[in-house]
């Protein structure tokens, strides 16, 4: 290991120490038109990692003749991201996909996100983009 990924995963500990929270992470297998049904082929299991949300805001663009439609559409909501450092990733065992399940056990209410997009840093990390899902009980 490099002294460079020494000191990196040091860091990545204290964060994970400082700002971490466990989730559950359910796989789920990819269906067009349907509700997705668990991955029998991965487990369930449960991650360490670091949760952020933050505001974002998107411009809705169309078209307009003269004065109709004169000012703009702005769409306000967060940006939800789940980080994993690599040492985290690397005993999960699988990796994430679009669409799996992360729900954050320890938080009121049990929020639960579908996963959007899954980005590996050139160190191993993860980070989990995500997208806010209601789930039935």
């Amino acid at each position: 290991m490099t002294s460079f990924a020494s000191l990196d995963d040091a860091a990545s500990k204290a964060a994970v120490l400082a700002f971490g929270e466990t989730a559950l992470l359910r796989p789920r297998s990819q269906i067009q038109y349907a509700e997705s049904p668990a991955d029998m082929n991965r487990n369930v299991v449960s991650v360490r990692g670091v949760f952020s949300a933050r505001p974002a805001r998107s411009d809705l663009k169309g078209q307009s003749r003269g004065s109709d439609l004169t000012g703009s559409t702005r769409v306000a909501s967060t940006a939800s991201e789940f980080w994993i450092a690599a040492s985290d990733a690397a005993g999960l065992g699988f990796s994430p996909t679009k669409g799996d399940l992360l729900t954050l056990a320890g938080r009121p209410g049990c929020p639960t996100y579908a996963v959007a997009s899954v980005q590996t840093t050139d160190l191993q990390d993860l980070n989990l983009l995500l997208v806010r899902e209601d789930v039935s009980e």
